[in-house]
């Protein structure tokens, strides 16, 4: 099976939670090393997933949550 970028895309969440098999880890790695658009987006999920796991743990400041309520849509 070749990685293309529709199988790196359904392949990317996998690969970054490291829980595809040793082939498909050796194919997503091929695809990223010779498609730029693909590792692109790689690296951009890597740096989303770095940012949410900062963003749990850093206490948000009062202002920012006041600003942010009142962005809400009324429900």
């Amino acid at each position: 099976m070749s990685c293309g970028c529709g199988d790196c895309e359904k392949m990317m969440q996998p690969y970054l939670d490291g829980v595809l098999s040793d082939e498909q880890v050796r194919e997503a790695q091929a695809h990223l090393a010779d498609c730029p658009g693909c590792e692109k987006r790689y690296r951009f999920e890597v740096s989303l997933r770095r940012f949410v796991r900062v963003a749990v743990y850093e206490e948000m400041a009062p202002e920012l949550k006041v600003k942010l309520s009142s962005l809400r849509a009324p429900g």
